[in-house]
């Protein structure tokens, strides 16, 4: 997504007669910077940050790579409540409060059926993905082989009664969808 600039006004008390030149000149400058690639953030380590544009659920982002292409991503291992499904906006709220810096470093290359990055999120050395488990916000997507650091923390956030694991009997994700499927 191309950078936007925008033209600076003229300095007050430029005499009449330079206006023009200043405005052309202003145009010319405004445009090459527009067309310098925005240079990639790193972190600590040197690895790639991605800037966090929307945090759609608990587990799906939208953010901008180091190429500034935008790139939506479901957070690997976990599945959080639908957003209209009870502490659905509990758990966006929990992800959106974490990636309120807006810079995230997103590990994974695979691609769902929905073209979607599966991915990691890190802040710094945080597992953004584990946190959301650890603090009750979503389940372990079971899958082929779930991830055991992810099982052992949903056994802890369920033991200890957090977030979703409050509730007497919380409906997974896919068991309301089931009950729930989307209008067409």
């Amino acid at each position: 997504m191309p950078r936007r600039f925008r033209i600076p006004p003229p300095p007050p008390g430029l005499p009449r007669r330079y206006r023009v030149w200043y405005v052309a000149f202003a145009a010319i400058a405004t445009a090459v910077v527009a067309s310098l690639p925005a240079c990639p953030m790193l972190d600590s380590a040197g690895r790639p940050i991605w800037r966090v544009e929307t945090v759609h659920d608990g587990d799906t982002v939208t953010c901008v790579d180091e190429t500034g292409k935008q790139r939506r991503i479901r957070l690997l291992g976990i599945d959080a409540p639908e957003f209209n499904q009870p502490y659905g906006r509990e758990s966006r709220t929990a992800l959106d409060r974490k990636l309120a810096a807006g810079r995230v470093r997103v590990e994974g290359d695979a691609i769902d059926q929905h073209g979607r990055l599966l991915g990691v999120l890190w802040i710094e050395e945080r597992d953004i993905n584990r946190e959301m488990v650890a603090e009750g916000h979503a389940w372990v997507f079971g899958g082929f082989s779930p991830d055991p650091d992810l099982v052992s923390a949903e056994s802890a956030a369920r033991g200890q009664r957090r977030g979703l694991w409050a509730e007497p009997h919380p409906v997974s994700p896919g068991a309301w969808r089931s009950e729930h499927p989307p209008h067409r």
